[in-house]
């Protein structure tokens, strides 16, 4: 019986591998003979270039031979790996051994399989009159190899990311009936993995997130270390006949010292498409892909708005007074809210300060006071200060609504407490938005533009060795998606939403986005600073914006209506900005609203002060009820 191994990292890695021949035991109970050959094979993509380089000993008998053969394996870096081992129980020649490789569409592709077609495969599966495509050598695995590739030409497809998937599933099928099939095939960007159909063989998978609890995995059969420095931040899938065993830490060690990770078995006729880390297709998931559909376009048309009645304060914006008389907006406006969702929040948002000795002198600044805008009406808005003091509003550099006093008087409390009701209109999602634009990375900006977006380009500053971990991370997500903007976008909030940990209290606010990109675990500020590093790496102008959001039942994270709660804007020319939520792994719509925006945290909190004088140990209060407003 052979063993497949196949992994895929979001970005190259050079793993330490070794196979150790099976005892006489192990080789006796599977085979029934004394032990015999051995024989191992392992093929990857140097650099992750598109050229295969493979490596094989179909007459190994040992480890010995392994390890000379791999014993300089830290220059090789890749993202896809497959072996091929303990599969070789007669003598077999090279061109017999797996894996297989073989050049078609300007790329070479990998094939690794375990079992036996039926008996019939040479008139079943009849190869083309084409040499392209003739086998090097025998075996029924590689005229499989060849037949899967002759149906790829023919229908003039040059990688799997032009195959249908349910097209791939249905030749797996055709493959495996009578016979025995598990296969790892990949062109050196898409693995694709599929188990036996009558459950003939194993295969498992999982997906190691980092921070990771060890960095070597075992089986009977093979040893992978991942432990070279560049290596720690990456994500990866592996695939495996037998699950392998991670290697505890020392103080485990009294329990056997190797624990099961997290693995999941293919049930039988399955097949999965992964690339750089991430499933892409699961055919017992008929929600994969997973393309977000929380902000789709589901609402009632603007011109069937509800007419509002409340009576308004003085000092409402005119574009608040038309909505709430039930009047139509300008044309310009009106146009752009054709089937967009809509909801009335109602805001407040109180903070308290308390010292234990009295402030004798400070100066504040608040940023409370929601966005008005096509997408975003204020209707209603107070705000009140304890002690009450004179106050001066201004926009600031950012264009945000801001409060500024000077205290001069003595204090022990200070509290600020804002109530706002804002009626919001949500966008379309960004593919709709961008649907009739070219969307390739980066994107192409105009001098002018990109000397008035520089403040939103310029990466956090960091060491440069930080910033480099950072670009590759942030390359990984443009790499899987083949340098489209939208899908590069969409796949980032949503990783950092799946594979990050929200953990109220785990940061400050000198947390950094490598340190949040090393720990995995943070909060929503600590997300959206993180996407913004990304982004501005890949060239994509990204700010920090600073509001509400409305949780009701449809979220996890309830915590976030509690307080003030962070996001993403990202710029996309003859779109504009377009709103990313990566603690709840949604693009922003009518659930958020948006109060300050600025370069990162510090330009768009929603309190600041100093205190000159006095004050002592501070204790800080918030509380911020959002909730939806139905008669208005």
């Amino acid at each position: 019986m052979s063993e497949l191994v196949g992994m895929c990292f979001d970005s190259d890695v050079s793993p330490s591998v070794s196979f150790q021949a099976p005892s006489p035991v192990e080789e006796e109970s599977s085979t029934g003979s004394a032990a015999g050959l051995y024989g191992w094979g392992v093929g990857w993509y140097p650099a992750s270039e598109k050229g295969a380089s493979v490596v094989k000993d179909p007459t190994s008998g040992g480890d010995q031979n392994v390890s000379s053969a791999l014993g300089d394996w830290n220059r090789f870096r890749s993202t896809v790996f497959i072996c091929h081992l303990r599969g070789h129980q007669r003598p077999r020649r090279q061109q017999d051994a797996q894996p297989f490789v073989r050049s078609y569409g300007g790329r070479q592709w990998i094939f690794a399989h375990d079992g036996d077609l039926a008996i019939d495969w040479t008139t079943r599966l009849p190869l083309p009159d084409d040499p392209a495509f003739d086998p090097l050598g025998r075996t029924d695995s590689e005229h499989a190899f060849c037949w899967l590739l002759s149906r790829i030409h023919s229908l003039r497809h040059h990688d799997l990311a032009e195959v249908a998937p349910e097209q791939l599933l249905a030749w797996f099928r055709e493959l495996n009936v009578g016979g025995q099939l598990n296969i790892i095939l990949t062109d050196g960007q898409h693995v694709a993995v599929y188990r036996d159909s009558e459950a003939g063989g194993q295969l498992h998978w999982t997906r190691r997130v980092p921070p990771h609890s060890t960095h070597e995995l075992s089986s009977r059969s093979v040893e992978i270390t991942l432990n070279d420095a560049d290596d720690s931040n990456r994500t990866g899938l592996i695939f495996s006949s037998e699950p392998l065993l991670e290697k505890q830490s020392p103080e485990k060690e009294s329990d056997g010292g190797k624990s099961a990770a997290n693995w999941n078995a293919l049930v039988p006729g399955q097949m999965m498409i992964a690339r750089r880390g991430a499933v892409l297709w699961n055919s017992e998931d008929t929600k994969t892909p997973a393309v977000n559909t929380a902000n789709a376009v589901v609402g009632v048309p603007f011109a069937q708005t509800q007419s509002m009645t409340n009576e308004l304060e003085p000092g409402q914006s005119e574009a608040a007074q038309q909505v709430a008389a039930g009047q139509a907006l300008p044309s310009n406006r009106s146009t752009n809210f054709t089937e967009l969702r809509h909801r009335n929040l109602r805001v407040t948002h109180k903070t308290r300060y308390e010292y234990d000795n009295p402030v004798q002198k400070s100066s504040h600044r608040f940023l409370m006071r929601p966005t008005e805008d096509r997408q975003q009406f204020l209707l209603d808005y107070s705000i009140k200060v304890d002690p009450e003091v004179p106050a001066i509003a201004f926009d600031d550099v950012f264009g945000n609504a801001t409060l500024g006093l000077e205290i001069y008087q003595p204090f022990n409390r200070l509290e600020i407490e804002s109530k706002s009701t804002v009626s919001i209109y949500a966008v379309p999602p960004l593919e709709q938005r961008a649907a009739f634009i070219e969307t390739e990375m980066p994107p192409v900006l105009m001098p002018w533009q990109r000397q008035m977006l520089s403040a939103y380009l310029l990466p956090t500053e960091l060491p440069e060795t930080q910033l480099q971990a950072l670009s590759e991370f942030a390359a990984s997500f443009a790499k899987r998606n083949d340098y489209d903007l939208v899908g590069t976008l969409l796949d980032l909030n949503e990783t950092l939403y799946r594979d990050f940990e929200y953990v109220s209290g785990s940061t400050t606010n000198a947390t950094t986005a490598f340190q949040v990109f090393q720990s995995r675990r943070g909060v929503c500020q600590d997300f959206a600073n993180l996407m913004i590093c990304l982004a501005r790496l890949l060239q994509i102008p990204a700010r920090y914006r600073m509001g509400y959001i409305f949780t009701s039942a449809d979220y996890s994270n309830q915590i976030q209506s509690e307080a003030s709660h962070a996001w993403v804007e990202v710029y996309i020319p003859r779109v504009g900005w377009h709103g990313f939520d990566p603690t709840n792994g949604i693009q922003v719509g009518a659930d958020h609203v948006r109060v300050a925006c600025g370069r990162n945290y510090l330009d768009a909190t929603p309190t600041t002060g100093t205190i000159y004088a006095g004050g002592g140990t501070e204790t800080l209060t918030v509380s911020v009820r959002v909730e939806e407003v139905i008669d208005l």
